[in-house]
């Protein structure tokens, strides 16, 4: 492989920064592991965009078919994100051995395609299974310390806050907050056009709103029947519920790329929701994370 350390953000790189090629591995992990160097040598920031396929290719002295590999294993481990019609960017930068990894993970919520950003509904709709709403609210409020935290809003700034019960196949599975900024999509509007079997972001999409990729956290959160969670969940008594805590963002050009648009957060009923971890080769890779629905607790 030849890499000859002219790829980065800024034109021509440093001397002294070609990665040497790894061994006895296939072309396309070394690429990948070639990129992944340069995006630590070249001092990429969260946000900047990687060269073109095509500038890879000269650069690094292999085929066009190996770069859209590598770069989509990276995209798989969440590492880079990619944008129709703007290209790839980097999403978050690897971790080296002895520096602190960032909190929370990076996930697709696909089973079929890794790293894919996919509505519940459409989830339950590959699978089979019926998606609907029960106790569906939208209301205008302010947000609270934690939502505006996420937002990137003041405290008690207006948002569009939406809460509903997700039912698979007429069955409660999980209890759902969104909170969007009301000047993304007003109140009114939501309650105009959100149906029961639609999750908020095929409204997003449908009106227009270009939405580029989520980052989540996943927790365990104790629901008891006495709130109003375990209430509207039908409990009868305390569950070990999944919390996936997550927030999307904006895709296209100016000052709104990359602004938070929603912020959620989706307590799962035990057996509603598998989390199935990926290991890979070598070790230090980062694991994928792979959602998929279930219809049986």
């Amino acid at each position: 492989m030849d890499v000859t350390g002219n790829v980065g953000p800024n034109g021509p790189g440093r001397s002294g920064d070609a990665a040497v090629p790894l061994r006895r591995m296939p072309l396309y992990a070394q690429t990948e592991n070639v990129l992944e160097d340069l995006l630590v040598r070249r001092r990429y920031r969260v946000g900047d965009r990687i060269p073109p396929e095509a500038e890879l290719v000269r650069s690094l002295g292999v085929s066009r078919a190996t770069v859209r590999t590598a770069v989509g294993r990276l995209a798989g481990r969440g590492l880079l994100v990619r944008r129709q019609g703007s290209g790839t960017f980097l999403a978050r930068l690897p971790e080296r051995s002895g520096e602190p990894g960032p909190v929370g993970i990076k996930l697709g919520s696909s089973v079929a395609e890794l790293g894919r950003l996919e509505t519940y509904a459409s989830m339950a709709e590959r699978l089979g299974l019926k998606a609907g709403s029960a106790q569906l609210r939208v209301e205008a409020g302010r947000a609270t310390r934690g939502e505006a935290g996420a937002l990137e809003l003041p405290v008690n700034g207006e948002v569009t806050r939406v809460s509903r019960v997700l039912l698979l196949d007429g069955a409660a599975a999980a209890w759902m907050i969104d909170v969007l900024p009301a000047d993304v999509i007003p109140a009114g509007k939501v309650r105009e056009c959100l149906s029961s079997h639609q999750m908020v972001l095929d409204l997003l999409l449908d009106e227009g709103i270009p939405v580029a990729f989520s980052e989540a956290e996943v927790a365990a959160a104790l629901l008891g029947p006495r709130q109003r969670a375990g209430r509207l969940l039908g409990l009868d008594r305390p569950a070990a519920a999944l919390l996936l805590t997550e927030t999307m963002y904006l895709d296209g050009a100016g000052a709104a790329e990359g602004r938070p648009v929603q912020w959620s957060r989706n307590y799962f009923l035990p057996g509603k929701l598998s989390l199935r971890l990926v290991r890979d080769t070598p070790a230090s890779h980062d694991p994928a994370i792979v959602l998929q629905l279930l219809a049986d607790t």
